[in-house]
């Protein structure tokens, strides 16, 4: 850290939650502004940056919590706390607002969630087809799958049966 002085807490809880903002599903779009604000113009050294990174991926728990290393890093133990509360707060507010408009429209979304389920059925078969397809699968192949699934959706049975019974099946036939 070379000029870490110069960065309150408060300017590392402000990073951070312009950069939560960015982050959905992980801490991936913290990495971009951590790097344009902090280790761009030398305030933060690369090797702390990676470091705290590493450390964020080999903790448990979620991969954005390498951002309260960088808060350390930049700021001390007031800096660790204030990107504590600018991952927390943002997510908080977030996820209230979500909340309070999935209650407002989930009658809306129930009926959606019918079609939406043939459309990632549809984008999974394309997949599954495009992977498949220079594999020259007989038809009965083709016909067992489709009864499977069709026997897996009439029962309404959990999807793990599936995935364990492809890979037994799979080790059955490989070891034959």
């Amino acid at each position: 850290m070379n000029e870490s002085a110069s960065v309150s807490a408060l300017d590392v809880m402000g990073v951070i939650m312009l950069s939560t903002l960015f982050s959905l599903g992980g801490g991936n779009g913290q990495i971009a502004l951590i790097q344009d604000y902090w280790v761009g113009p030398g305030l933060l050294e690369p090797a702390l940056f990676a470091w705290a990174y590493a450390i964020g991926n080999f903790v448990p728990g979620p991969k954005v919590s390498f951002v309260t290393g960088i808060g350390y890093y930049m700021a001390g133990i007031p800096g660790a706390i204030a990107a504590l509360a600018g991952i927390v707060i943002p997510t908080t507010i977030g996820a209230s607002i979500a909340s309070h408009w999935y209650l407002k429209f989930q009658r809306v979304i129930n009926h959606m969630t019918l079609s939406a389920t043939f459309v990632i059925a549809g984008m999974m078969t394309t997949a599954a087809y495009g992977l498949a397809r220079p594999m020259e699968i007989a038809w009965g192949e083709y016909i067992i799958v489709v009864v499977a699934a069709v026997a897996f959706a009439w029962k309404g049975l959990d999807a793990m049966y599936i995935i364990g019974g492809s890979a037994l099946l799979g080790a059955v036939i490989w070891m034959i």
